[in-house]
């Protein structure tokens, strides 16, 4: 066989080949455009007509396409027209999960271009539009006439056929591509009551998180500022930043105008909080602007923060906060392994202070903590806490502390005997600097000590008891760089009760107690009593060698609530001396909140208040809410507030009136109401309004 011969071989084979794969790429294709079309029917009775152009199906029909699921009673399919008519009971599902019923509908296979008549339209986060007729073009662009729109679920309704909110329009448009509902001609009903009408209304759908637009308006009333109206202004600017801006108007005080930007990336939080006044009064423009943020990198967490204002009661008394200090600065904090970074440098304001006595600073504090540290002497683990202050306080004196300190802990438990042994070895080395009087000192406080209990353990079949007595002896030397400590419920126990740096616990001491638990299915009772004894106690030292008697004692009813008390029992001449009560119960629809707080000297009262709160769920999601604080001993109410609220899945309405008789500076009494209502899921109710609680936190 010659070259030529070969080659032409060849060539024939190649386009054999090329013929063939052409073949099997357009068969595969015909195949997929045929299944790309594809309608399967299924019915009770089906006919083919005209050569099997059209296909008409009745009883029980399912219709399924790669656009959507339908269901009917009767139904048309019409090939060359590529159009479906059905009628009776038609509901259609498409691919996203959202559902239409009519009456009657005509559509093509991709669900792109429909009309339909009495339509009704459940979107997949369940808001529904109710409507006479129903057309849809390029599958994207949905219109109702005569069309009602809520997104609440009728199962939460609080009367029957009346949902929480809706909107009743004349035409209902759903963008499904820039996700926005348009309206024409709408009336806004709140539970059926006809509130608010416009001639053109749009609002992003429900899958939309965040959209430019106005937020929900909150008015209130009150003596000092008149009636308030403030109307958020929220622009989306991105997904991950936006900007809110808030006029505020005061019948009978300045208007003010806010502004809140947000943004946030990867590792990167900002916030910006800022106000500012009309000075309509002329007596000076009020200000105040807040910022804070967070930068996540490899080194660690980094935080900084700014709160300013120029004037002091500008923000209480416009209640846009009730903060009383103002705090700026940097911090830094790292966590390894077995070690942790914190660095923090700050400033604080004292709004309530008087002009000299307004700022201290820390600059800076910084505290590095190592853990499980292994001694290769003693073999012993230690916790090694490292600390530096400089610091400047409100009457100007200036400060540097730097201390070292070290702890091990060990617990022995005696099995044989019950015994059980917690005890902390631990030395502070401390070096002070007092630059106001050039004083300069190295303090050293090492101590030891054991927490000894015998736990004693009964349990039957209705009830397990714990009895556990308490011995906790401190081996510490005498000191002149402390103050007497106060002894406390909450500090009975503690190895050091000084706070301070540069000071420590001093001397010898000794203190004892009794826990007793006593538990049963739907009850337990918890009670601690202790004391604090001072062994050989230096004569300088004005507290008296034995505490007072500390008793607390809770009593948990597990399914409704519990009574916590706080007792003091003078330990000379048996008295009480403090008592605190704290109480949450729940009894059927009512929760009930209770604080007393007494504290006397020498039998002399000087401080006894009183707060109350309750919650009365009155109705489904409809719930009272009354709160009182007053002092006892003067006899005068601090503030009493009482409010109706209202929320469901889709509409709050709070109306709250209040009573609040502090004053501070030109803070005066003031009385008044908040009313919010706010429509969901385009806001939430939680610290919106000017609400006051002056009791129990429910």
């Amino acid at each position: 066989m010659n070259l030529t011969t070969k080659i032409k071989n060849y060539f024939n084979l190649l386009c054999i080949l090329y013929i063939f794969i052409i073949t099997i790429f357009l068969v595969n294709n015909a195949i997929s455009n045929e299944n790309d079309n594809e309608i399967i029917i299924n019915a009770d009775e089906i006919l083919i007509l005209d050569n099997g152009n059209k296909i008409k199906a009745s009883g029980d029909i399912k219709i399924k396409t790669s656009e959507f699921d339908s269901t009917s009673d009767n139904s048309t399919y019409n090939k060359e027209l590529n159009q479906i008519k059905s009628s009776g009971n038609i509901i259609i599902k498409d691919n996203l999960n959202n559902y239409y019923y009519f009456d009657y509908l005509t559509t093509d296979k991709n669900f792109e271009t429909a009309l339909g008549s009495n339509v009704k339209v459940r979107t997949s986060d369940n808001a529904r539009i109710v409507g006479k007729s129903f057309s849809r073009q390029k599958s994207n662009f949905n219109q109702i006439n005569n069309a009602s729109y809520t997104p609440c679920l009728s199962e939460n309704y609080l009367i029957k056929n009346c949902p929480g909110w809706k909107l009743d329009a004349k035409k209902v448009i759903h963008d499904t591509e820039k996700k926005t509902i348009y309206y024409e001609n709408t009336v806004l009903s709140i539970l059926n009551i006809p509130i608010l009408y416009t001639p053109f209304f749009s609002h992003p759908d429900p899958s939309v998180k965040k959209k430019s637009g106005i937020l929900m308006p909150i008015i209130t009333s009150d003596n000092t500022l008149g009636t308030t109206l403030s109307v958020p202004l929220f622009y989306n600017i991105a997904n991950n930043y936006d900007v809110t801006i808030t006029p505020t108007i005061q019948t009978k005080a300045d208007d003010y105008y806010s502004l809140n930007y947000r943004h946030l990336t990867e590792n990167h939080m900002f916030n910006l909080e800022s106000s500012i006044s009309s000075n309509e009064s002329n007596t000076g423009t009020k200000n105040h602007i807040f910022i804070d943020g967070n930068v996540k990198n490899p080194y660690g967490k980094f935080e900084y923060k700014i709160q300013t204002s120029n004037n002091d009661t500008y923000l209480r008394k416009n209640q846009i906060n009730d903060l009383t200090i103002l705090r700026s600065g940097l911090s830094f904090t790292k966590e390894m392994q077995n070690s942790y970074l914190d660095f923090k440098s700050h400033s604080y304001k004292h709004l309530n202070n008087i002009p000299n006595q307004k700022w201290e600073y820390i600059y800076p504090s910084i505290n590095y903590n190592i853990y499980n540290f292994n001694d290769p002497f003693l073999n012993k683990n230690w916790e090694v806490k490292n600390a530096f202050l400089n610091y400047r306080d409100i009457d100007k004196n200036y400060k540097q502390e730097i201390s070292s300190e070290i702890i091990s802990n060990n617990t022995i438990v005696l099995k044989n005997v019950g015994l059980r042994f917690e005890n902390v070895l631990q030395n502070r080395v401390i070096y002070y600097n007092d630059t106001e009087n050039d004083f300069n000192q190295v303090r050293v406080f090492p101590q030891l000590s054991s927490k000894i209990s015998f736990p004693l353990i009964k349990n039957d079949s209705k009830k397990s008891q714990i009895l556990e007595p308490v011995l906790m002896p401190i081996i510490a030397p005498y000191n002149n760089y402390r103050n007497d400590q106060n002894v406390s419920n909450s500090n009975i126990f503690s190895l050091n009760r000084e706070t301070s740096l540069s000071q420590w616990e001093s001397g010898p001491r000794l203190n004892y107690g009794l826990n007793w638990l006593v538990s049963y299915d739907d009850l337990a009772i918890n009670t601690n009593v202790g004391q604090s004894l001072k062994l050989n106690k230096e004569s300088n030292e004005s507290k008296e060698e034995k505490s007072d008697y500390f008793i607390t004692n809770i009593i948990d009813f597990k399914s409704f609530g519990y009574i916590k008390t706080d007792l003091t029992i003078d330990s000379e001449n048996i008295y009480l001396k403090d008592n605190n009560i704290n109480t949450s119960i729940n009894i059927g629809n009512i929760k009930f909140g209770f604080d007393y707080d007494y504290e006397s000297n020498n039998r002399i009262k000087t401080s006894e208040q009183i707060s109350i709160g309750t919650k009365v769920n009155l109705r489904k999601d409809i719930n009272l809410i009354a709160s009182i604080r007053k002092d006892l001993m003067k006899e005068k109410s601090i503030g009493n507030a009482l409010g109706l609220h209202y929320e469901n899945d889709c509409l709050a309405i709070n109306f709250d009136y209040f009573k609040d008789f502090t004053a501070v500076g030109d803070i005066k009494d003031s009385h008044g109401f908040s009313f919010t209502i706010t429509l969901k899921p385009f806001g939430t109710s939680k610290q919106q309004g000017k609400t006051r609680n002056f009791g129990p936190d429910l």
